[in-house]
């Protein structure tokens, strides 16, 4: 696991636990004054763990979810290898992309995802992601930060996010294959 997605989960406990705090110090005092102490502190713990487990829950939940849809994504990119690609000789052939959109309340995030089905070669450079509308006019264009793609690598690049969901794109790699 990466640094950020640690540093993420850390942040979003500490914010769970102090929301949990705060729903346990309002239930100790309201138990106390009521001459209950023993019950506050049981509502106390309650509170701060089902905070925790309730976010933890959430997150768990999030993270199956964004590892089936990696999952998909690489079944798609082995079957447009399998009907595109060139077994018999090393080529931009055997580079393919997918491009899932996946629409939020106010932007769609386009998760682009890429692989190198050459045997030897290793694809160096940028990968510029043209996204259609349904009459397949340009809607935008969307060019990758600098990707290395080893023999056999499949990779989830950085997603773009955009104000609206279109399902058809193309692309074009802007690179260098090396041996």
């Amino acid at each position: 696991m990466d640094n950020d997605y640690l540093s993420g989960v850390f942040w979003f406990n500490i914010g769970a636990f102090a929301f949990g705090l705060i729903l346990a110090i309002s239930s100790f005092v309201h138990y106390k004054k009521l001459g209950r102490t023993r019950t506050g502190v049981y509502w106390a713990i309650g509170c701060i763990a089902t905070c925790l487990l309730a976010m933890n829950g959430i997150m768990k939940v999030s993270d199956v979810m964004d590892e089936h849809m990696k999952k998909q994504a690489f079944e798609t990119l082995e079957e447009t290898y399998h009907e595109r690609g060139d077994r018999n000789n090393e080529s931009f052939k055997n580079l393919e992309v997918v491009v899932n959109s996946e629409k939020g309340r106010w932007s769609t995030a386009y998760n682009i995802y890429a692989a190198n089905f050459n045997k030897q070669y290793t694809y160096k450079g940028k990968i510029e992601i043209t996204v259609k509308n349904r009459q397949e006019k340009k809607v935008f264009t969307h060019v990758t930060e600098t990707v290395t793609l080893k023999p056999g690598e499949k990779k989830e690049l950085k997603n773009t996010n955009y104000d609206t969901t279109h399902y058809s794109y193309s692309w074009r790699w802007l690179g260098k294959l090396k041996k």
